[in-house]
């Protein structure tokens, strides 16, 4: 029975207490309000949030309706707020979805503090424990990728990630639970619907029991993960010292460690570099010249004789990468890139602004994204001659906002090929000779 499992999982992984004060996400939908009829049914003290994010018309409308009369006719106080998300979405550079979890996160945690609640329950279960660990999988992840969502994380709760979707839907049904459907969960251009709907059941196809499988898999995964931290967290103590408030990396004991890629990441990841950052460090040491820099917002990697050395960065020093190697095939952040070889150009293609089709021939890798910068320059394809990037603005009229937005793709040499989404460089333009034809598009984030 659900509601025994569900008090047996919170006791087991010490979750939360009967008496503790915690506020529900309650969107309306199955396993939200499956979780808020658990925690009612078995006297958890608990108030509700909702947010409104205005992207479905009518129903976003009549779910926030829904929501006001269950918690009202079971006595729940309920906290509500609405978003503008589509523009806070082409304000920030974010998908829909990072937009509306952004949103409602930040939200939950200014209501938790204002209203003494100890935690914010989201009912996750373990279908999006799953959808999650694929969708990292893809992506590229490391060991806290393969555990995916976790039941705690600092004061967010999630009690139901034991539970199948099945198993709840099977809970609303024989306990005449009323809910609301949310049709964009069917919309498969949304990157979890399309695992959710198309990919996953052929997994359940090839394993009736795959989600117990998953189950296990994970165990084994939190098992890992607790052993892959303790090395961690010995090793860095032996190839790292901080010395005048500097960070010195030992690169003759790193690179003798059994994994130095995995050991630097972890030493550089919480002063905000990337993991292409990492591995483009560690795949070119040997030719990294001393005095190589690399940044990240707040601190920057120095490239010394013997050692990396981690400081941080002044305003004037600020500058961001990022790296993109000659295997990548798309990148999603800053900007998400596409990236296609060939030898000729196809017929079909559209090249609009947002496409640019470069020669490879005359490219030295890793290329770089990153902001215009006061002295740039670059050679405008259709036009004779360099031109100073600022000029360039000024002659088509980019105002202020739109160049502060703008990202250019440079060479390892930082030869601007592409003044993303405006104009190609000259000098990288496809001949006649060309041998191999790269074709960069710049994609829509959903």
């Amino acid at each position: 029975m659900l509601s025994e499992k569900f008090e047996n999982y919170i006791k087991q992984n010490k979750l939360f207490q009967k008496e503790d004060k915690v506020l529900l996400a309650l969107s309306g939908g199955c396993d939200s309000v499956a979780l808020f009829w658990l925690l009612k049914n078995l006297n958890y003290t608990f108030s509700a949030a909702h947010c409104n994010f205005n992207l479905r018309n009518k129903d976003s409308e009549n779910d926030e309706i829904f929501v006001d009369k269950l918690c009202n006719d079971a006595d729940i106080q309920l906290f509500k707020t609405s978003f503008k998300t589509n523009e806070f979405a082409e304000k920030n550079k974010l998908s829909i979805e990072d937009a509306a979890r952004k949103l409602r996160y930040s939200w939950f945690e200014k209501i938790r503090i204002e209203n003494n609640f100890s935690y914010i329950l989201t009912a996750h279960h373990l279908d999006d424990k799953i959808e999650t660990f694929f969708i990292n999988l893809t992506k590229g992840t490391g060991i806290k990728g393969l555990r995916s969502i976790s039941s705690k994380n600092n004061n967010i709760i999630r009690p139901l990630l034991f539970a199948k979707k099945e198993e709840i839907e099977t809970y609303c049904a024989e306990n005449n639970i009323r809910y609301r459907t949310d049709q964009s969960n069917f919309d498969t251009n949304f990157l979890r619907n399309k695992f959710r709907h198309e990919i996953l059941p052929v997994f359940k196809k090839i394993n009736p029991k795959f989600q117990d499988s998953m189950l296990k898999n994970f165990g084994i995964f939190n098992e890992l993960e607790k052993i892959y931290n303790d090395y961690i967290k010995s090793k860095i103590q032996t190839v790292s010292k901080n010395r005048k408030n500097l960070i010195y990396i030992d690169l003759e004991k790193l690179l003798n460690t059994p994994a130095p890629f995995s050991l630097l990441y972890e030493i550089i990841r919480p002063y905000g570099f990337k993991s292409s950052q990492n591995e483009h460090i560690l795949n070119n040491i040997n030719n990294l010249q001393t005095g190589k820099l690399f940044f990240s917002k707040t601190h920057r990697i120095l490239k010394d004789t013997k050692y990396l050395i981690i400081d941080t960065v002044s305003e004037t020093d600020k500058e961001e990468f990022f790296y993109i190697e000659n295997e990548n095939e798309l990148i999603e952040f800053p900007l998400k890139l596409s990236f296609k070889r060939t030898k000729t150009i196809p017929s079909e293609l559209k090249t609009e602004y947002d496409t640019a089709l470069i020669n490879e021939d005359k490219l030295s890798y890793p290329l770089r994204l990153r902001k215009p910068k006061e002295a740039d320059y670059f050679y405008p394809f259709g036009m004779k001659g360099k031109k100073l990037l600022s000029d360039f603005f000024t002659d088509k009229r980019i105002n202020r906002f739109e160049r502060e937005n703008c990202w250019v793709l440079t060479t390892d040499k930082n030869e601007i090929i592409w003044v993303v989404g405006y104009r190609t460089d000259n000098r990288f333009k496809i001949t006649e000779t060309s041998k191999k034809i790269l074709i960069i598009k710049q994609l829509q984030t959903l």
